[in-house]
């Protein structure tokens, strides 16, 4: 689940009688030039291990299209650091880029720094949702995403009214955040750049600090289906990129669209499925996180159906820990036929979990 982005801080040295103590960052005179050549090589379930299976209705679309194009970025940040304090020293944003003769971006730029030892943390400056934070320490540096506004939980998730008027939220006590983008971090340590270099070279291999995975569930009356979102629990929220370590408390979910599509390898006639490739930070490596799935179906009357799932079997299956495929095999999403109106005894739709529904078999008309 690693990528690989190679940096390159280019070449020549010129002799010159100078001590080598430590300087401070100085004048433009003596910028060091710098390239980052950004080689993405295997990321599981985004540019390997796709799951070819899978087509989606009304659209030629992959479903992992978007998160392909994150790996391919505009902008890189690098972040200089002293080793001896951890504090942030100087950074410049990359954006002027070419392609070499292996079909890789290479970002160029220049660096305000002098003479001395230096630790380096670079990542991709432009993901709109995974925001990083705390950069004056590289101890401290932090990856996360918003928490999704009362409000947007409302639009997001469809909560629905009850008897009374008022709006019930069934997510009002949980943390729910936005999906996270990907984020590509190299961090190389104790860099050391000799007086009156005007090119260094250091390679260096970065990782994205996002898991991508595959969503899937059976579906049964996928015509009465107008659209529908997942919120995942037990998750990390975030990531301290100097480090590369998840934070896992307290745990949080996240929101995404669910696309309607069918998958070849069901052996039945009818092979529709509720599915969505997304983003984390990560599954926390617990006995227990909590690890549930909702989702939130709304069908064509306007009714809000939810149905719940326990995920931490789904997470620890083979296809999981392999592929980052979650296929839900044991519960099936039946959606009965509205009619043309709401209902009106169910409130504007009803929270039954997919265990209370029978398994229905057969062939549905799309």
């Amino acid at each position: 689940m690693s990528k690989a982005l190679r940096i390159f801080l280019a070449a020549a040295m010129v002799l010159a009688a100078v001590s080598c103590e430590r300087r401070p960052l100085v004048s433009p005179s003596e910028a060091v030039k710098i390239a980052i050549k950004v080689d993405v090589k295997t990321v599981t379930n985004v540019n390997a291990n796709v799951r070819s299976s899978i087509h989606l209705y009304g659209t030629n679309t992959s479903l992992w299209a978007d998160k392909l194009d994150q790996l391919d970025p505009d902008m890189m940040r690098v972040l200089i650091y002293d080793p001896s304090t951890d504090k942030l020293l100087s950074q410049s944003f990359i954006s002027s880029n070419e392609l070499d003769s292996e079909g890789n971006k290479v970002f160029k730029g220049n660096l305000g720094i002098s003479h001395g030892d230096y630790n380096f943390l670079v990542y991709n400056f432009d993901t709109p949702t995974t925001q990083v934070s705390y950069e004056n320490n590289e101890m401290d540096i932090l990856a996360f995403t918003d928490e999704v506004s009362p409000a947007q939980k409302s639009r997001l998730l469809n909560y629905h009214t009850k008897g009374d008027g008022q709006v019930e939220n069934y997510f009002e006590d949980l943390k729910i955040h936005y999906e996270p983008e990907h984020l590509l971090v190299a961090n190389e340590k104790n860099v050391r750049i000799s007086p009156h270099d005007t090119l260094i070279v250091v390679e260096t291999e970065a990782s994205t600090v996002i898991d991508t995975y595959y969503l899937q569930i059976r579906v049964n009356g996928m015509q009465y289906a107008s659209e529908a979102t997942a919120v995942i629990t037990g998750l990390s929220p975030s990531n301290k990129i100097g480090l590369n370590e998840r934070t896992i408390d307290p745990t949080a979910a996240v929101v995404f669209s669910m696309q309607k599509g069918y998958d070849d390898t069901i052996a039945d006639t009818n092979k529709d499925v509720l599915c969505a490739v997304f983003n984390t930070f990560g599954k926390i490596n617990a006995v227990s996180s909590d690890l549930h799935v909702t989702f939130n179906v709304i069908d064509t009357a306007g009714n809000l159906l939810q149905y719940d799932v326990n995920m931490d079997k789904v997470f620890n299956s083979e296809l999981a820990i392999k592929y980052h495929w979650l296929i839900i095999e044991e519960s099936v999403i039946n959606i009965p036929d509205p009619g043309t109106n709401p209902n009106p005894d169910a409130g504007g739709g009803f929270q039954p979990r997919v265990d209370d529904w029978e398994e229905e078999q057969g062939e549905i008309a799309i």
